[in-house]
Formats: C-alpha cells, sequence, structure tokens
C-alpha cells in the first residue's frame, strides 16, 4: 500500500505535465495563427487558431482549479455514534462506544437504555473532532 503523498505527488506530476504541454500547444498555435494571418487576413484560419487557442486556455483553468483542489483534498473516516434516550428530561445522549446497555443519564442520572439506532458520519481524519473522541466511553 502506497502513503498517500505519494499518489498526491504522481496526481500533482501528471497535472504539471498535461500544463506544460498545453502551455507549448498555446505558444504554437499562436505562432500559426501570426503566420496565416499574413496570408489570410483576420479571416477563417485566424479565427480558428484564435478559438483553439482559448479552449486551450479554458483548459488550463480547469487544470489550475483541479490542481488546488487535489492540494486541499481530505480523506474522510466514518464516525459512528450510538444513540441513548432518556425518557424523563426527553434528551438523547450519543456515544462512540456501543458496550453498555445501559448508562446513567447525565443530566437526571436515571438508568437509560441503548436505542436501535446510530449514526455515521464522515470526518475529516486527523481533525480536532477525531482526535478529541479516539476514546471510547
Amino acid at each position: 500500500m502506497e502513503k498517500l503523498e505519494k499518489i498526491k505527488g504522481r496526481i500533482l506530476a501528471a497535472i504539471r505535465k498535461e500544463e506544460a504541454r498545453t502551455r507549448s500547444e498555446i505558444e504554437e498555435l499562436s505562432r500559426k495563427q501570426h503566420a496565416s494571418m499574413g496570408a489570410y487576413g483576420v479571416g477563417g484560419p485566424y479565427q480558428r487558431y484564435e478559438r483553439a487557442i482559448s479552449r486551450r486556455q479554458d483548459h488550463l483553468s480547469e487544470l489550475e482549479a483541479l490542481r488546488k483542489a487535489q492540494c486541499s483534498a481530505a480523506v474522510l473516516e466514518p464516525l459512528r455514534l450510538y444513540g441513548y434516550y432518556c425518557p424523563s428530561c426527553n434528551e438523547r445522549i450519543y456515544l462512540q462506544g456501543r458496550d453498555p446497555e445501559t448508562l446513567g443519564c447525565p443530566i437526571c442520572s436515571r438508568r437509560i437504555y441503548r436505542d436501535c439506532f446510530y449514526t455515521e458520519w464522515s470526518v475529516q481524519k486527523d481533525s480536532r473532532i477525531t482526535c478529541t473522541r479516539k476514546h471510547n466511553i
């Protein structure tokens, strides 16, 4: 299994390679555009080259957005919370561990039982939430 940094590095290298190739195509098309302008004017070939250059510039901006999104990509991990309900104070308490079948309500100290339901969230790995909630209650 490869580390995520290696995979991100390969993806960024592929994006940089595509950016360099697109920039060289833009330079080549602009040279051809100026060369054809002398023979044909600002008519058909000139406008075709202009449209091709604008398509490649749009492609460059998409690649830049992809590169920025790739740098800020977050790895998610599941966080499963099990619910307990207290009928006397009408409060729902969520715990990460599913071990205790019953526990005392933190508000009114009545014995409460676990629901058969749980909720699952996807949270960012190594975030403040996952670092403080690593222990099972």
